[in-house]
């Protein structure tokens, strides 16, 4: 952040303003009175109030550089913000306050000097001397994830008089990454089918690998290395071992950010974006090339790679994920096929409420697409009401989504239902069973 030096004109404090009116009233009541020790009685503060605007005639230069904290922090992690206050002539009274962002929370109990206000902001006065440059830290803790600004850092810079001030700021430091907390998965969604390249999945096809298939008799062109010599010795002809290679698989996951529900505290996209980051973990843990594309205003992705690196762009993605209105791509309804790799599994992550969402699902599950939906539930984010015409509204709208729920099963599409209040690990369960019994359907 780029120095902010004051140049704010001046302000008259209430205590300028107090002192002239007191030393006013004394003279008019003297002059009325005629009496001369009222007058004198209040003549201090005139003269008081004279010295601080003479002394404040000089402008004091200060500038202010904030830093953002280093690397990344998770969800109530404590971070700490450092802001760097500099000038070139002395200031006898600095009054700083900094006000956190929506989501983040100060705590003055590590910090000596700061006080703690109504609101939530932090309060601390200082001085410094010419050419003096200090550094004031604030330790904060963020309640939810995203890349906020931490707050915004406001204050007044006073003469010794303490009738006239300069106005400072406002700053705001750079953002922090907040990351959400991701649950360790245990169990993942297969892809039903496998890349070419090497991985940690165990193929169904045969090939150079580690995991025994089945063992055959020996047809020309088959490796020596292949023959199973104790089989061989018992049939007494040549027997070789066929093997599952180890493969990986691309992962998808489709991000609807196209609608949002709920309220400061959490909302559908908030459960979503925790959700896509725990996958994105588990699957990249798992060797599998992961990508991510944003189904929403406007399409955005990442590509599908590998590695730790990989992880930390999908991270920074889905902390930019929201609800974008942009009427540009207000007919968006189909995801693009060079998002899409062949033989990926799209694992779509959806309230499944905006018309044009589940139109691209469809679409992607009739165009032959591997996909498995979880369904963020919408229900836990609306306030109930009691009216009759709001139940009878209710009971319309889930008897819809349970058509729409049906007609995605006939296509073979497995959808399980989270509301981000249990384990991510149980929808998941159900999905690789549900999967599992849609598959054996589809062979008999």
């Amino acid at each position: 952040m780029a120095d902010r030096p004051v140049s704010s004109p001046a302000q008259t404090t209430t205590k300028l303003r107090a002192y002239l009116t007191l030393a006013a009233l004394g003279t008019l009541a003297g002059l009325v009175f005629a009496r001369p020790e009222l007058v004198a009685l209040t003549a201090p503060l005139a003269v008081y109030a004279a010295l601080g605007v003479s002394a404040a005639r000089r402008v004091p230069h200060v500038t202010i550089e904030g830093s953002p904290p280093a690397g990344r922090v998770l969800e109530g992690e404590r971070f700490t913000v450092e802001v760097i206050i500099a000038t070139t002539t002395p200031v006898e009274q600095l009054d700083f306050e900094f006000a956190p962002a929506p989501g983040i929370r100060a705590d003055a109990d590590h910090r000596p000097g700061w006080r703690s206000r109504r609101g939530g902001s932090l309060r601390v006065i200082t001085r410094l001397n010419a050419g003096e440059r200090r550094t004031l830290r604030f330790d904060l803790r963020s309640e939810r994830w995203g890349a906020p600004r931490p707050g915004v850092l406001s204050g007044y810079a006073r003469d010794r008089f303490g009738v006239v001030q300069r106005k400072l700021g406002p700053v705001s430091p750079p953002p922090v990454r907040v990351l959400p907390l991701a649950e360790t998965l245990r169990q993942l969604i297969d892809p039903r089918e496998l890349q070419a390249t090497s991985g940690s999945r165990v193929a169904r096809d045969r090939g150079e690998g580690i995991e025994f298939a089945e063992a055959r008799p020996f047809h020309y062109g088959d490796a020596v290395r292949r023959i199973n010599w104790r089989i061989t010795a018992r049939r007494g002809a040549l027997y070789v071992s066929d093997r599952h290679p180890e493969r990986n698989g691309d992962v998808i996951l489709f991000l609807d950010t196209f609608s949002d529900i709920g309220d400061e505290h959490d909302t559908t996209l908030a459960v979503a974006v925790r959700a896509a980051a725990a996958l994105a973990a588990g699957y990249l843990d798992r060797k599998d090339r992961v990508g991510v594309v944003g189904f929403g205003g406007t399409l955005s992705g990442v590509g599908p790679r590998l590695g730790i690196n990989q992880l930390y762009r999908i991270v920074d993605t889905l902390l930019h994920s929201q609800v974008n209105v942009s009427y540009a791509a207000k007919d968006v309804r189909y995801v693009p096929r060079r998002l899409l790799p062949p033989k990926a599994l799209v694992v779509a992550i959806s309230p499944l409420i905006d018309e044009r969402s589940i139109t691209a699902l469809f679409d992607l599950a009739r165009r032959g697409y591997d996909l498995a939906i979880l369904e963020i539930s919408p229900e836990p984010f609306i306030a109930a009401r009691r009216t009759r015409e709001d139940t009878l509204g209710r009971r319309l709208w889930r008897l819809r989504r349970d058509a729409v729920r049906a007609q995605l099963q006939t296509l073979g599409v497995s959808v399980t239902e989270w509301d981000g209040s249990g384990p991510l690990q149980l929808p998941l369960a159900a999905a690789t069973q549900a999967r599992r019994h849609a598959t054996h359907r589809a062979r008999v």
